[in-house]
């Protein structure tokens, strides 16, 4: 019996599903080639629509099985321990298993910097999970609050902190200030009871946009009646305090904290090379620095733009050409193809404000773009997500309903 060559990726968000795809497609002639996909959970998570799913329950999920069945990739539900880039075995908790190519693809992880509290007392947006909780909490909270007599405790019970104003602070921020309307609407609370702050440390939200266009979205927050505290950290946290750099204390019982990401420490204790934030250090090819056999993409890899020599952004749009490209660059290795070095390509960039609002940005020819604000923003912002799904489709050959 012949021995398959193993492909395996880690990873089943936005970068490593796109290359588990592309690679079982390009790898569809050789049966001498095995795909392998491994991920902690049985779905692919719409990680970008995390804020809908925390306030609204939006479904935001696909079985790994749907997308993958009919596909020549075989699914394992675990988690990496440690990889062996010696032997080449990616060690999970119970079993092990070999590869002729890896790809790094495990997204991050929630940062609390050690900020006293703040991990115990407060709730991350980072995964379905959290998604979930946050949504049975503040549902529960709505009702709580209705029939709480003393003002200043309903004041209190409403009053709710988000650390950090990037991108994900800000669309929940916007999603949970439609909703709170509607709250006050289904449970007859005063609508003044209800108030809705960011903490941003930098000196504006979504800091790594262009100014005027975050200009723009404070504009649309404070429309909302969202409270935007700019160049102020979370240094402390209780279950019923948030205390900011400033010296201010905002009394509330609840923050969610979107304030930072950190990556697995897995590659940095398998030995890989490692540069700023974690990230692993990859060559124009997205291979592990030395080791040609092993690829990183999307927040684990540390992917420099060569016409700006800065770090890529930890964005889909960009984990999803990383996919994409990493797939193709191991065929061309195995067949003597031309390898291609990754150039970022910034499409533009959407950014929700609420249900029926957004303010977006598409890339024109000739470096020029075209912004879109109110109801075709959202219209766009929808594009782009249908955009992931169709393309999911695309790659597995049939159709997956979202």
């Amino acid at each position: 019996m012949e021995i398959k060559k193993n492909i395996v990726v880690m990873g089943a968000g936005y970068g490593g599903i796109t290359a588990a795809l592309r690679l079982a497609r390009l790898f569809r002639q050789h049966p001498e080639y095995q795909i392998h996909l491994v991920d902690r959970n049985p779905y692919h998570t719409l990680k970008t629509q995390l804020h809908e799913a925390a306030v609204r329950k939006t479904a935001i999920s696909i079985p790994i099985d749907r997308i993958i069945q009919r596909q020549k990739i075989i699914f394992h539900l675990g988690e990496v321990t440690r990889i062996d880039s010696l032997e080449h075995i990616v060690h999970m908790e119970s079993k092990s298993l070999p590869f002729n190519y890896l790809i790094i693809a495990l997204g991050s992880q929630v940062n609390f910097y050690n900020i006293p509290g703040l991990q115990e007392n407060s709730f991350p947006l980072q995964t379905l999970r959290d998604a979930h909780l946050i949504f049975d909490y503040i549902s529960q909270l709505c009702k709580h609050a209705a029939s709480e007599p003393v003002e200043g405790r309903r004041r209190d019970m409403l009053r709710f902190v988000i650390g950090g104003g990037g991108l994900s602070g800000v669309e929940f921020a916007a999603e949970l200030a439609d909703h709170a309307t509607q709250c006050v609407r289904n449970t007859h609370v005063n609508p003044q009871d209800v108030e809705i702050i960011i903490v941003e440390s930098g000196s504006h939200i979504v800091p790594r946009m262009d100014e005027s266009f975050a200009t723009r979205i404070h504009k649309k927050l404070l429309e909302k009646g969202i409270k935007i505290i700019p160049k102020a950290k979370i240094i402390g946290r209780t279950p019923d305090t948030a205390t900011l750099s400033s010296g201010e204390v905002l009394k509330t019982q609840t923050l969610i904290w979107t304030g930072g990401i950190r990556i697995s420490e897995l590659a940095r204790e398998s030995g890989l090379k490692i540069g700023q934030s974690g990230r692993i250090v990859v060559d124009e090819f997205l291979r592990a620095d030395g080791l040609p056999f092993i690829y990183a993409i999307g927040d684990n890899a540390l992917a420099i733009n060569p016409i700006t020599g800065q770090p890529v952004p930890t964005a889909a749009q960009f984990a999803l050409q990383q996919g994409r490209l990493v797939a193709h660059n191991i065929y061309a290795d195995i067949f003597g193809g031309m390898r291609i070095p990754y150039h970022p390509k910034v499409l533009g960039e959407v950014v929700s404000l609420g249900r029926h609002l957004a303010v977006g940005w598409l890339a024109l020819p000739f470096l020029k773009k075209i912004t879109f604000v109110g109801f075709l923003g959202s219209l766009l912002k929808t594009a782009v997500q249908e955009k992931h799904l169709f393309l999911l489709r695309k790659e597995s050959g049939k159709w997956i309903a979202s």
